[in-house]
């Protein structure tokens, strides 16, 4: 078994692996190598940072890791990891995690991130012995939201143009890696959000990706909670796609968000733990 980066490996070879390692994940995915692609970018992959295990030069377990510098840390998100069903129980991810660290560290990374399903045990288990520990516990939702007529006036607004700081003084809680402003600005001309004013100020927001209907942030200024701003987010959002919508890593420790969610309908379909190494 040798093993080495993602360097010299196509998108094509990368998504082969990832959809035979993932096709009997507890939620099962398959994407195209466009798919695939798209989310390398949105997850800020960077092959150089992402190690494979290689058995006769194919790829059979990889581990893909984005790197972005967040409140003054240089991070590393783990945005995949592997295994093809023949080659699990040999130990694959441990041993490319102790092959690649010494890698990270050449590249400043201060700490790794990453988010694994709260039913996968056997997962959660091989990280702990990897040295990651339990950050916080993430909700994630998906269905159709009640239909609700939206009671604020709500406006398009543009992503460059805003004022990030106002934006994060309406928060609660931190977005994880993917909800995250340093995502969100790499990903800003395929996205879109809404903006919900009082007096011309904004008082409110929402940043969706119209196409895979995902709600990244979503969240109103303390003042002017509880008076349906949320909620008609949401319902336009829904209206305007007409489809199943979902959102993704809600902190569980802001009840209030967790609730709003369950009580537009939305189900918790699953909840993942973050789980964070220190380097």
């Amino acid at each position: 078994m040798e093993f080495k980066t993602l360097e010299n490996c196509s998108v094509t070879e990368i998504a082969t692996t990832f959809n035979k390692a993932f096709s009997d994940y507890f939620i099962p995915i398959q994407l195209t190598t466009d798919q695939l692609n798209a989310k390398m970018i949105v997850d800020k992959t960077e092959r150089a940072i992402s190690i494979g295990a290689f058995d006769n030069d194919k790829l059979v377990a990889l581990m893909l890791h984005g790197k972005d510098i967040i409140n003054g840390e240089t991070i590393a998100y783990n945005s995949g990891t592997g295994v093809i069903p023949e080659y699990r129980g040999n130990g694959l991810t441990k041993e490319m995690y102790k092959r690649l660290e010494q890698r990270l560290e050449h590249h400043n990374i201060s700490k790794i991130v990453l988010e694994v399903i709260s039913e996968n045990i056997q997962a959660i288990k091989s990280y702990e012995k990897s040295g990651f520990q339990i950050k916080r516990e993430l909700a994630c939702f998906k269905g159709h939201p009640k239909s609700i007529k939206p009671s604020w006036n709500l406006k398009s607004i543009d992503l460059t143009a805003q004022n990030w700081k106002l934006m994060q003084s309406f928060w609660n809680i931190e977005p994880t890696w993917q909800n995250s402003i340093n995502v969100l600005n790499t990903i800003k001309d395929t996205i879109s959000a809404l903006g919900a004013y009082s007096d011309e100020q904004l008082v409110g927001y929402c940043i969706y990706d119209p196409n895979t209907k995902r709600i990244h942030q979503i969240a109103v200024k303390k003042e002017y909670r509880q008076q349906g701003i949320g909620t008609s987010f949401v319902s336009s959002i829904s209206v305007d796609y007409e489809q199943v919508i979902s959102i993704i890593n809600v902190d569980r420790i802001s009840r209030a968000t967790f609730n709003f969610f369950e009580g537009l309908g939305m189900e918790n379909n699953f909840n993942q733990f973050e789980m964070i190494k220190s380097l």
